[in-house]
C-alpha cells in the first residue's frame, strides 16, 4: 500500500503498516492452524491403520484451543486428544508388552497425521505470510 507522509510522520506510520501486517499474518495463521487440526482430528477418527472392533477409539478424537499464552503474542494453538480412550494412544502407537513376554504390534496413526500435519501447516503459513498485509 503507498501511503504519502511527511518525514515526521514516518516513523507512527511504519509503526501502524508493520502492526496490521502482524494483525493480518496472526489472524490467518490462527485459522489455519485450527482448520489442521480439525483436519488432523478428521484423519485419526478414519481408524487406519489398526482394527477397530467397537469404533470407541477412532470417534473419540477432538480438538480443543489451549488456554495457556503461547509464545507469539495473539497466536492460538490446539491439542488433538481422545477424550475417552486416551490411556491406549501410546500403547497402540508404539507396541507394548504382553503378560507372557512377548510384544503387540505397533499401529502407527498418531504419526502419518502429524507428518500430514505439518506438510500442510508449511503450506498454509507460506501462503498467509504471502496474502498478509494486502
Amino acid at each position: 500500500m503507498v501511503v504519502n507522509v511527511g518525514y515526521d510522520k514516518l516513523s507512527e506510520e511504519l509503526q501502524k503498516q508493520l502492526s496490521e501486517y502482524s494483525q493480518d499474518i496472526t489472524k490467518g495463521l490462527n485459522e489455519a492452524f485450527k482448520d489442521l487440526a480439525e483436519q488432523g482430528v478428521k484423519e485419526l477418527q478414519q481408524g487406519k491403520p489398526y482394527h477397530n472392533r467397537t469404533g470407541q477409539y477412532a470417534k473419540n478424537f477432538a480438538v480443543t484451543q489451549r488456554k495457556t499464552a503461547s509464545t507469539v503474542q495473539g497466536a492460538e494453538s490446539y491439542t488433538i486428544y481422545n477424550k475417552k480412550r486416551y490411556q491406549i494412544t501410546h500403547l497402540l502407537e508404539h507396541g507394548h508388552l504382553t503378560r507372557k513376554g512377548s510384544r503387540t504390534a505397533a499401529f502407527k496413526h498418531w504419526q502419518p497425521a502429524l507428518d500430514n500435519i505439518d506438510k500442510a501447516a508449511e503450506k498454509a503459513i507460506e501462503k498467509v505470510v504471502r496474502n498478509a498485509g494486502g
